[in-house]
Parts: structure tokens; sequence; C-alpha cells
């Protein structure tokens, strides 16, 4: 067998036994640090619980928990009662002030008035017929005379540039050298 597959295995083993005691350790101390001990309340030490603090049981090393007689469930509460809609209102201090009724009678203290008695016998005789009335007329409309404008100025006919033309000659460099263009395929090539 090879070495160090030997001694890898070794490591494994030793690296597990180190994790199991360290967790054995750190299980005691957190059980030690939580106050565990031989039974009732984590407040009083009683059981029953005598302080009403509703702490959670302990007897011998098992946890309880908290007394669940004394919980309900949320869903079993009823849901609070939502409030009005107070736009629609306003303060005591923001109300006008009242009316001052000493010049105010009440309806029922008022007298019934007496009925009115019309005699119409002087209105028996016959008036005549209605004029006809004026026939509506619509208003004449006055236009003012159109006037004329004078026909407007001709437009200045466009004139084109005299063209020049130019020799072929005339544009030619005056040096007929050409440059002379390194190849592109050596590197270094006139760098001296």
């Amino acid at each position: 067998m090879d070495p160090t597959v030997k001694s890898a295995g070794i490591i494994l083993i030793v690296t597990l036994l180190l994790g199991v005691a360290m967790g054995a350790g750190f299980f005691r101390a957190y059980a030690v640090n939580e106050g565990f001990y031989g039974g009732g309340c984590n407040r009083c030490k009683k059981d029953p619980c005598a302080c009403g603090g509703g702490g959670g049981l302990i007897v011998g090393n098992a946890y309880r928990g908290p007394d669940m007689s004394k919980y309900v469930l949320k869903s079993t509460i009823p849901p609070c009662a939502q409030c009005p809609e107070l736009s629609n209102y306003m303060l005591k201090t923001e109300c006008p002030p009242a009316p001052d009724l000493s010049k105010y009678i009440l309806k029922s203290s008022v007298p019934k008035p007496q009925p009115v008695i019309i005699d119409s016998s002087a209105c028996s005789k016959e008036q005549g017929e209605c004029p006809p009335c004026p026939r509506p007329r619509c208003p004449q409309v006055q236009c003012p005379a159109p006037t004329k404008c004078p026909p407007p100025a001709p437009c200045p006919r466009p004139v084109c540039p005299p063209t020049t033309v130019k020799c072929k000659a005339e544009e030619s460099p005056a040096s007929t050298v050409r440059p002379y263009l390194a190849p592109l395929g050596i590197s270094g090539y006139g760098m001296a």
C-alpha cells in the first residue's frame, strides 16, 4: 500500500475523533450555560411554577417547553375593529359657534295664515285679442369692399458663376520622385 494513502487515512481518522470529542464538549458547555438542572421552572426553580413567568419546565434533564395552556392560536383571535373614515369628521374645536336661539321661535307656535279670497267678478269683461308677435328678423351683414393688392415684383433670375477649366498638368506636384515604401513582411526594416 502507498505510504501517502496510509498517512491520509490516519489523518482522517484522527480528525474525525477530534471532531466528535469537540462536539461533545460544546454540547456539555451549552447545556451548563443554559441553566439546565433537575426540575421545575427556569426562573423560580419550582415545580409547578410559582412565579407565573411562563418559563419552560425541565423534568430530569429533558426540557418540556412553556406551558401551552396559557396560549391561544393567532387564528382564533378576532380581528381588531377598523377605525371609521376620519376625513368626514372634524374636531369639536373646529365647529362654528351655535346660533343665538333667542332670535328664533318654534314653527308650531306660528299661527296658520288665513286663506286669501280673490274677487274675480271685476275681470269678467272681454279685453280683446292680443296683437300678433313681431316676426324675428336677422341683421343685415355688411362686408367691407374687397381690396386689390398690387402684383408682386418679379424674382431676380439666378446667374451661374463662370467655370474655369484647369489642365491636369498644372495640378501635378512639382517633384516627380515617389517616396519609398518599406515592405510589410520585413520587421525592423529602415530602423537603423
